[in-house]
C-alpha cells in the first residue's frame, strides 16, 4: 500500500506527527476541539469511503458475465444491515465480537492487500494489523473507552491495572512488528517496504498513545484506512473506465454519503439517551452495520487482484 501511494503517505506521516506533537503543546485547546475534530473526520471521510459499493457490485457483476442487478445488491447489502442491526438487539455482547473482528480483518485488508499469501495467513496477517490499530488506542486510554463500551453493552466492565494495560499494548505492538519481519525474511517485502511499514507503524504508535483516543482513532480510520481505500477504488474504477478521476468518485459517494449520515442523526436522535458516550456508542454501531457488507464487498474487489498497476509515485487523487 505504501509503496503505491508514497505522497499520500508522506501527509499521513506529517499529519499524523504534527497532531501528536500539536496536543503536546497545547493540551487543552486540542482537548477541547478533539471530539469534534473526530466527528468531522469520520463523517466527512470514513462513511463515504463506503459510499460507492453499489459501483464496485456493478462494475465486479459485469466483469463475471452478468447483468447488472442492482435491486439484489440493495435488498443483500440492506438485508444484512437489517439482521446485523437485529442481534445487536438481541445480543450486544456476540454483536461487539463479531464488530471487534471485521473491523480488525477490515483494516488488515486494506494495509496488506497488496501481500500474496495464501488464505491461513493472509487472514492471520489481517488480524494482527487490525488488533494493533483497534486495540492499542483502546488501551492507551482505557478511561475513556470503558463508558463508551459500557453504553453499547448496557454492563459494566471490569477494572484493569494499568500494568496489564501496558503490558497488552507492549505485545501486541511487538506481534504487530514481528509479522512485518517475517513477512520481508520470506520476501514478502521488499527492504523499502519493510521500512515503510515499521515506520508507519511508529508513527501510529505514537499517534494513538499521544493523542485523545477519538481523535486518533479518527485520523487513523479517516486518513490511514478511509483515504487509502479511496485511491483504491478510484484505481480500480480507472482501470475499468479510463479519465476517472477523484471529482467522479465526490459526485456518485455523494448521495449515498448523505443518506448515511441522515440515518445516523435518525439512531440518534431517536435513542433512549442522549449522554456523549451512548451518542459515540450509536456512531459505533452504525459503522458496524455498513463495516459487514462493505468488507465482503471490498474482499471481493481484492480477490479478482489489487489495482497493482498503478505505477510506483503515481498520483490518483487528481
Amino acid at each position: 500500500m505504501t509503496a503505491r501511494y508514497p505522497q499520500l503517505y508522506f501527509w499521513l506521516r506529517l499529519s499524523s506527527l504534527l497532531m501528536s506533537v500539536l496536543v503536546l503543546v497545547l493540551p487543552s485547546i486540542t482537548q477541547n476541539l478533539s471530539l469534534f475534530l473526530a466527528l468531522l473526520l469520520i463523517v466527512g471521510l470514513g462513511i463515504p469511503h463506503g459510499a460507492t459499493d453499489h459501483r464496485i457490485f456493478h462494475v465486479l457483476l459485469q466483469q463475471r458475465g452478468g447483468k447488472p442487478a442492482m435491486l439484489g445488491f440493495y435488498g443483500g447489502y440492506l438485508g444484512l444491515m437489517l439482521i446485523y442491526g437485529l442481534l445487536w438487539w438481541l445480543s450486544p455482547v456476540f454483536s461487539l465480537l463479531i464488530f471487534l473482528g471485521t473491523s480488525m480483518y477490515h483494516f488488515g485488508q486494506s494495509n496488506w492487500n497488496y501481500v500474496s499469501l495464501n488464505s491461513g495467513f493472509r487472514v492471520l496477517l489481517y488480524l494482527v494489523y487490525g488488533t494493533f490499530v483497534l486495540f492499542v488506542p483502546i488501551l492507551a486510554h482505557f478511561e475513556t473507552a470503558q463508558p463508551i463500551v459500557e453504553s453499547i453493552l448496557q454492563r459494566p466492565l471490569p477494572i484493569v491495572s494499568t500494568q496489564l494495560l501496558n503490558g497488552g499494548i507492549g505485545l501486541i505492538t511487538i506481534i504487530n512488528l514481528g509479522a512485518i519481519i517475517a513477512l520481508w525474511m520470506r520476501g514478502k517485502l521488499t527492504n523499502q517496504e519493510v521500512w515503510a511499514e515499521i515506520l508507519n507503524a511508529s508513527i501510529l504508535f505514537v499517534l494513538f498513545v499521544s493523542t485523545p483516543l477519538l481523535l486518533g482513532f479518527a485520523l487513523y480510520f479517516s486518513g490511514w484506512h478511509a483515504l487509502s481505500s479511496i485511491q483504491d477504488q478510484i484505481a480500480f474504477f480507472k482501470s475499468q473506465k479510463p479519465g476517472y478521476r477523484l471529482r467522479d468518485y465526490v459526485v456518485e459517494a455523494l448521495p449515498y454519503s448523505g443518506l448515511a449520515i441522515v440515518g445516523l442523526i435518525v439512531m440518534i436522535a431517536y435513542s433512549s439517551s442522549i449522554q456523549l458516550e451512548a451518542a459515540w456508542g450509536i456512531l459505533f454501531i452504525f459503522l458496524s452495520l455498513v463495516t459487514l457488507p462493505h468488507l465482503i464487498l471490498i474482499e471481493m474487489l481484492y480477490r479478482i487482484g489489487p489495482p497493482v498497476t498503478v505505477k510506483l509515485g503515481s498520483k490518483v487523487l487528481d
